[in-house]
C-alpha cells in the first residue's frame, strides 16, 4: 500500500510542477505582450496608419546622451533584429514591434550587466521621424521619458 501511495504523491507533485512551470511561461508571454501594447499616450498624427513597418531601420541617437539603438529588420512575427549601444554593445535579450493603437510601437530589453531587464517602451511618430517613450532603468527602478532622433 506504501509504494501505491508514494507513486500517487509522486505523480502528483510532477503534475504540479508542470502546471506550475507551464503558467509561468504564458504569463511570461503575455507580459511582454502586454508591454507592447501599454504605452505611453496617442497623439492624432499618430492614429494615421503607417504604410511601411520598415520605416524604423536605422541609427536612432537619443536626445538626452550618447546611447544608440540601431534597428536593422524588423521580421513578420513581431521580433526585431536591433542593437543598443552606450557607447559599446549592451545584449538585447527581446526585441519586439507592433501596430497598436493606430501607431508602430517598438520594445526592446536589455539584458547585461548593470542592465538586468531595463527596457525602452517606444513610439514611432513619422510626423517628427521620431522614437519616443520610456525607459525603465532596472536596477534603480525607475522610468524616464526618452527620445530618439534618426541619425544622419
Amino acid at each position: 500500500m506504501k509504494v501505491k501511495n508514494i507513486k500517487l504523491y509522486y505523480l502528483l507533485l510532477v503534475s504540479i510542477a508542470i502546471l506550475i512551470f507551464s503558467c509561468r511561461e504564458t504569463k511570461k508571454e503575455n507580459k511582454t505582450a502586454e508591454t507592447i501594447t501599454t504605452s505611453s499616450e496617442a497623439t492624432s498624427s499618430q492614429q494615421k496608419s503607417i504604410p511601411d513597418k520598415n520605416i524604423v531601420v536605422g541609427e536612432w541617437t537619443r536626445t538626452d546622451a550618447s546611447y544608440e539603438i540601431k534597428i536593422t529588420e524588423l521580421l513578420n512575427d513581431g521580433t526585431m533584429k536591433a542593437g543598443y549601444f552606450n557607447p559599446k554593445s549592451i545584449n538585447v535579450g527581446t526585441a519586439m514591434w507592433a501596430f497598436a493603437d493606430g501607431g508602430l510601437k517598438i520594445y526592446i530589453e536589455l539584458r547585461d550587466e548593470n542592465y538586468p531587464g531595463s527596457n525602452y517602451n517606444l513610439i514611432y511618430y513619422p510626423d517628427r521621424d521620431l522614437l519616443a517613450g520610456k525607459y525603465f532603468q532596472a536596477v534603480e527602478r525607475v522610468t524616464y521619458d526618452v527620445g530618439f532622433t534618426r541619425k544622419k
